[in-house]
């Protein structure tokens, strides 16, 4: 394999670890979320509620704040690498595989579908007969 296509695999590959593990990652916060908001839950309704926030109650608030400040620098990288990511993953893909995540997005994000240039709608119906 020559150099540069090595090093376009190899990038392909980081990508795809660096999208999947802040996925990955902002999944755990989530379900560490549900596991604080239980904990929570049950200290509250216990009887021994004010000896749990005597001997950790700076758990009980801290755990929460730092999960939200984790959630959202998450959220962050996930934006960036999504905004990072659309001219590295749009040339990789076709007109039509383009033009497929389109038709899917476009709807579920409230815009119109119609929004295709004129080239773009040619080049669709000119893959669809082909």
């Amino acid at each position: 394999m020559p150099r540069s296509e090595s090093r376009s695999a190899s990038s392909q590959a980081a990508w795809a670890l660096l999208i999947e593990a802040a996925a990955s990652a902002r999944l755990d916060a989530h379900r560490l979320t549900h596991l604080t908001n239980r904990a929570q839950k049950l200290i509250e309704e216990s009887p021994h509620k004010d000896h749990f926030h005597q001997v950790a109650g700076d758990i009980i608030t801290a755990a929460p704040k730092r999960l939200e400040s984790l959630k959202t620098h998450l959220d962050r990288l996930s934006l960036a690498l999504a905004r990072m990511g659309t001219d590295f993953l749009e040339s990789r893909l076709s007109i039509g595989d383009k033009t497929l995540v389109d038709e899917a997005v476009e709807p579920a994000l409230g815009r119109s579908v119609g929004r295709y240039s004129a080239v773009q709608r040619v080049a669709h119906r000119y893959l669809e007969e082909n």
